[in-house]
């Protein structure tokens, strides 16, 4: 057992609250570890939670967008001390390397200032002219909203539906997850301490126990949500029942069409692996399955094999370690599956990287890097969207053909196209059905913060970042006057 136990409370009303059972958080590269302890809510819980955020909603709704932003940003500050240990807990709880865990904690106030900078425009709001008078159409929040927040990446996901909602005059009540509740719970704690009380609300606990008091509550109007498809329609299907507005972030089977004319340097391959491979895989904008002009296919499969077998593979603590486990024992077994299911469909498996120390790996949820070539399209491998760090390579001879195949998906998160000459490649960007489309880089690293990011088809509903992210927690209200 890790000789510092956290334990995560309960943040209601402005106040810190235990609960009388608790479950543990255990370390993915560690299992017989526990990092901390949560409270496990109760309906009672989630009840008190609701009523405070609608509480303390009204009041800051009267503020304008610069007044809650210049409180928003005095809590992002506040956010910004303590970092470096806070990174520490993730990476114990989430399992992902301490340089990814310290990435993406550090990335969130870059990513909220610019959110916090839309303010004076929203404050504008728009003025149209009219027959007899003025026609004004505003920005009004919706009340209470729910933000459900996902294992692979809390901090980040929770402040980029937190942070939007509440500069738009909303009140929130969070929901992290259950295998991964303890860094957000204590972000997102810091940054309520720089606002009024019960305008954040965290609740811990089991979906299954307070998800539906959570998504049926006629005072919540509208739920923030990423994680997976199953999930989501369970929502939408609650959410229907009061005509709650939905914004879904949900799962991806990301395509790259990799180009005859491809650059096979060490600097684009290390670009496609860590799209691929980032996070152990668990990433919901990973390159999930590549398509690779016929004529490169054996010089690209060299080059990026030797550049996945660099990676080092242990506890995400450890000096020297570039990936670390999957976050639970069900995502590993999920993992070793798709791969014995590729063997026996007589596909090729090479699996790459250096283990460091074998009773760890075989102890912990590793997954070593994998790549899977000679597989065909309807491969439960190609198919789904895997999330784990075991990559399909097919070939292709016609651009038109495998455009089509790559959209023969039922989601649309992201997709690439790799190329020396980007002129010819944004055409076949356009063409692909994705809610973001990158050329020569893929995932996490490629994101422009000042872009509004999200899926289509069955991949989402809605938008995150940039303006369209605020909108997604603001109604419109227009005002006509007669005035002569």
């Amino acid at each position: 057992m890790s000789s510092h136990v956290v334990h995560a409370k309960m943040l209601i009303g402005g106040e810190w609250v235990d609960g009388a059972t608790h479950f543990e958080v255990r370390n993915p590269a560690r299992p017989a570890d526990v990092v901390g302890t949560a409270v496990r809510a109760r309906k009672e819980d989630v009840l008190e939670a609701i009523a405070a955020a609608k509480k303390t909603q009204l009041s800051w709704a009267k503020l304008s967008f610069v007044e809650r932003a210049e409180m928003l940003e005095a809590g992002i500050a506040a956010y910004e001390e303590g970092i470096e240990q806070r990174g520490i807990l993730y990476t114990q709880e989430n399992g992902r390397v301490l340089a990814e865990a310290l990435g993406e904690l550090r990335s969130v106030p870059i990513s909220q200032r610019l959110t916090l900078e839309l303010a004076p425009k929203l404050d504008e709001g728009r003025q149209l002219a009219a027959a007899n008078g003025r026609t004004i159409v505003s920005y009004i929040p919706f009340g209470v909203v729910v933000s459900i927040v996902p294992w692979n990446a809390p901090v980040t996901l929770a402040f980029l539906q937190v942070v939007p909602a509440l500069l738009a005059g909303n009140a929130v009540v969070v929901k992290p997850p259950e295998s991964c509740p303890l860094a957000v719970t204590e972000a997102l704690g810091v940054l309520a301490s720089k606002l009024p009380q019960g305008l954040i609300n965290v609740v811990t606990g089991k979906s299954s126990e307070i998800g539906d008091t959570l998504t049926l509550h006629p005072d919540v109007a509208k739920i923030g949500f990423t994680g997976g498809i199953p999930a989501a329609k369970l929502i939408m299907s609650n959410a229907a029942q009061t005509i709650k507005n939905v914004t879904l972030e949900l799962g991806g089977n990301d395509a790259a069409i990799v180009l005859k004319d491809v650059d096979l340097g060490e600097q684009t391959m290390r670009r496609m692996a860590h799209g691929a491979f980032a996070a152990t895989g668990q990433v919901c904008m990973a390159v999930k399955r590549v398509y690779v002009h016929e004529e490169v296919a054996p010089a690209f499969i060299d080059a990026f094999s030797r550049v996945v077998d660099q990676y080092v593979i242990g506890d995400g603590l450890k000096n020297g370690i570039t990936m670390g486990p999957m976050h639970t024992s069900s995502g590993r077994q999920g993992a070793l599956a798709l791969v014995e299911d590729s063997r026996k469909r007589g596909a090729t498996v090479r699996s790459l990287g250096q283990v460091v120390n074998d009773v760890d790996f075989n102890e912990g949820y590793f997954v070593r890097p994998t790549i899977v070539t000679d597989i065909d399209d309807d491969a439960p491998l190609m198919v789904e969207e895997q999330f784990c760090p075991v990559l399909p390579i097919t070939t292709f001879r016609d651009v038109n053909e495998v455009v089509a195949r790559a959209n023969a998906s039922i989601f649309g998160l992201c997709a690439s196209v790799w190329s020396r000459d980007v002129d010819a490649a944004l055409p076949i960007a356009r063409r692909m059905e994705a809610g973001t489309v990158f050329v020569n880089t893929h995932g996490v690293a490629g994101v422009n913060r000042k872009a509004p990011y999200g899926g289509i088809k069955q991949s989402g509903i809605g938008s995150k970042a940039s303006v369209e992210g605020v909108m997604e927690y603001l109604q419109l209200q227009t005002i006509t006057t007669v005035e002569r």
